[in-house]
C-alpha cells in the first residue's frame, strides 16, 4: 500500500514560531480589499469591547478563573504532548487522540460515563503522530506524521489495522483532511505542498494531484463543505483556495496581508455549520470571519471581519460546533468560546467571547474539537499531555 511519485521542490528549512508578537489594542476591521489591515485599525472603546466579548480587557463577559465544573473527563495515556483529537464521523461514539509519543489511542465512553483507552496504534509512525481524522464512513483513520508518511487505519471486528502507507512528502507532515463524500484524502506538510489521494475499492489510494503554491510550511487544509474544492493555509501567512478544475486543482484565490489577510502563521480553519462561513486564526490571535461564495461550482472567500484576541498569543486550534459556538485553543493554556453577532453599530458579523476557560491545560492548547452530534461536548488536547472532554453548556 505504498504509493509515491515524482520528486518535489526542497522544503524551507526553520523551526516553528511558539512565541507569537504580542498585539496590545483590541482591534476589529470592516473590511475593504483595497485597503491594507494597518491603515484601517481602529481603537474599540469601552461598547466596541463588550460588542466584540473581548471581555477580559474591561471585565466584561464571563470568563472562568478555574476549569472545574465545566471539565466533564480527564483522559490520560499519552507520554508527550497531545497534539489533535478527532471524534468518529458522524456519531461520534469513539475519540481519538495522536501525540508526540509516536502514537494514536482510541477512547470509548462507558454505561457508567467513565472514559477508557480500548486500543493503541503504534509502530505505524518513527516521529510525532501530527493529526488523526476519522472517515466519514467511521471504518478508517488517517494519521499523519513528522517522519514524511500518511497511514490509513482500517477497522477490522473490534480493533484497528493497518491498512495503507502514503509516502511521497519529503518531510513533516502537517495536516489530514477527508473529502465530504469520503472519495477523497488531502494531506499537506513542511515542504510546501499538498497532496490529493483517490481511495480505491480496495481500500488502497492512488496520488491523483501535488499542489504547489504555497512557499513556506502548510499547517492546514479543509475541504469546502458538499464540495471538491479546498482552503489551505500555513506558515506564508496566507490562506489559498483550490477549486477543481478538469480532475485537477488549481489556485483559484490567494489571501495575504495585501487583501486583509493575516499578517502571521495561519494554524486553523473551521466552517460554520451551515457551510456559509469559515474562520482562520493565527500566531497573533486575529480570527478572520469569512463568507464563502460560489458560482457554477467554483468558490471563493470574501472577508467579512477581523476580531483580536486580547491577549496576543496564539490560537492554535479553533473548530466551529452545530450550534454555532466558536471554541479556539490558546497559547496562553486557555480555551475560548466566541458567537457569531452583528455589531449592533453597522450590522457587521463578529465575534462575541461567550467563556474563557482559564488554564483548560498546563501549556498550549494544541486542539479543539465539538462533538458531532452533541455540540455541548467539546475535546481538546493540550502540551501537557492530556486529553480533556468539557460540556459547555
Amino acid at each position: 500500500g505504498h504509493t509515491r511519485i515524482g520528486p518535489i521542490p526542497a522544503w524551507t528549512k526553520g523551526a516553528r514560531s511558539r512565541n507569537p508578537t504580542q498585539v496590545s489594542q483590541i482591534i476589529c476591521i470592516n473590511p475593504s480589499v483595497h485597503r491594507r489591515p494597518s491603515s484601517i485599525n481602529r481603537s474599540i472603546n469601552s461598547e466596541q469591547q463588550l460588542c466584540l466579548g473581548i471581555a477580559w480587557a474591561r471585565g466584561l463577559g464571563s470568563a472562568m478563573g478555574s476549569p472545574s465544573g465545566m471539565e466533564d473527563a480527564r483522559l490520560k495515556g499519552h507520554s508527550d504532548r497531545v497534539w489533535n483529537v478527532s471524534w468518529s464521523g458522524h456519531s461520534g461514539t469513539v475519540l481519538a487522540s495522536c501525540g508526540g509519543d509516536k502514537s494514536v489511542r482510541i477512547w470509548n465512553k462507558g454505561s457508567d460515563g467513565s472514559w477508557e483507552c480500548v486500543e493503541k496504534l503504534e509502530g505505524a509512525h518513527q516521529r510525532t503522530v501530527r493529526r488523526c481524522k476519522f472517515s466519514q464512513c467511521e471504518t478508517m483513520i488517517a494519521t499523519v506524521s513528522f517522519d514524511a508518511t500518511t497511514c490509513v487505519w482500517e477497522r477490522k471486528g473490534e480493533g484497528w489495522e493497518l491498512a495503507s502507507t502514503l509516502e511521497g512528502h519529503e518531510s513533516e507532515v502537517k495536516d489530514v483532511a477527508w473529502s465530504p463524500d469520503g472519495e477523497l484524502l488531502a494531506t499537506c506538510g513542511r515542504d510546501k505542498s499538498i497532496w490529493i489521494w483517490l481511495k480505491e475499492i480496495d481500500d488502497q489510494f492512488e496520488c491523483l494531484d501535488v499542489l504547489q503554491g504555497h512557499t513556506q510550511d502548510v499547517k492546514t487544509i479543509a475541504w469546502i463543505p458538499s464540495s471538491r474544492a479546498m482552503v489551505s493555509a500555513g506558515y506564508d501567512n496566507t490562506l489559498k483556495v483550490w477549486n477543481e478544475v478538469s480532475e485537477e486543482w488549481v489556485c483559484t484565490q490567494t489571501l495575504d496581508s495585501a487583501y486583509q489577510g493575516h499578517e502571521d502563521t495561519v494554524w486553523g480553519l473551521a466552517f460554520s455549520p451551515q457551510g456559509g462561513k469559515l474562520v482562520s486564526c493565527d500566531g497573533q490571535g486575529m480570527i478572520l470571519l469569512w463568507e464563502i461564495k460560489s458560482q457554477e461550482e467554483k468558490y471563493e472567500l470574501t472577508l467579512i471581519s477581523r476580531n483580536q484576541i486580547a491577549s496576543g498569543k496564539a490560537i492554535y486550534s479553533i473548530d466551529w460546533s452545530r450550534s454555532g459556538v466558536i471554541a479556539c485553543g490558546s497559547g496562553d493554556n486557555s480555551i475560548i468560546l466566541l458567537d457569531c453577532i452583528k455589531d449592533p453599530e453597522d450590522g457587521t458579523e463578529i465575534l462575541k467571547m461567550r467563556k474563557e476557560i482559564k488554564q483548560a491545560h498546563a501549556a498550549d492548547v494544541n486542539c479543539v474539537s465539538f462533538h458531532p452530534r452533541h455540540p455541548d461536548l467539546l475535546a481538546s488536547g493540550g502540551d501537557d499531555e492530556l486529553v480533556k472532554v468539557w460540556n459547555v453548556r
